[in-house]
């Protein structure tokens, strides 16, 4: 089981193409370096929820 990344927590997003060739749809990855280097946190659909997410991860005052 994982544990708790200390404070401050530092995530980033990163921009991936998902889909074949022809058809593809960019979602957003939220990621950190806890527990493991480049650790994937959450995938999202749009920008703003990926920057939303990363506010909340990196939020000292989370519980």
């Amino acid at each position: 089981m994982a544990t708790k990344p200390p404070y401050p927590r530092v995530a980033r997003i990163v921009e991936v193409q998902k889909g074949s060739q022809t058809q593809t749809v960019t979602w957003y990855q939220l990621r950190a370096d806890h527990p493991h280097p480049d650790t994937l946190i959450s995938e999202h659909e749009s920008e703003s929820e990926a920057l939303d997410a990363k506010r909340r991860y990196e939020d000292p005052d989370k519980t």
